[in-house]
């Protein structure tokens, strides 16, 4: 059957972190650099409340389906709109190479930088 194009109505764009040498000082700093904006699917699945850092934070779920051959990976982010999304995993459901699922949440506030 295949992946409808009408299916795939919101834009994200990929983040990939690279790691920057400090300007003062030893060490390296993370940094997310956008690598690529495109079609998804975005579906809110579930939302709780956790503790993060010793504050009480809403972490929301999500389900992204976007055409297989996106170059995204679990270590990525995507951005949704002004929102940060990590991934968790990102897998092919049929087998057919049509499309990637990916599950993603705003969880994880440190790697949000």
């Amino acid at each position: 059957m295949g992946l409808s194009a009408g299916r795939l109505r919101h834009r994200v764009t990929i983040r990939r972190a690279a790691k920057v040498k400090k300007a003062s000082g030893p060490g390296y700093d993370t940094t997310w650099g956008d690598v690529a904006t495109i079609w998804a699917e975005v579906i809110g699945i579930a939302g709780r409340e956790a503790t993060i850092g010793q504050a009480l934070q809403g972490i929301s779920a999500y389900r992204i389906t976007v055409r297989f051959g996106a170059d995204v990976t679990e270590a990525d982010q995507l951005r949704y709109g002004a929102i940060d999304l990590n991934i968790h995993s990102v897998t092919d459901p049929t087998g057919m190479r049509e499309e990637l699922l990916i599950l993603a949440d705003t969880g994880s506030a440190q790697k949000t930088t």
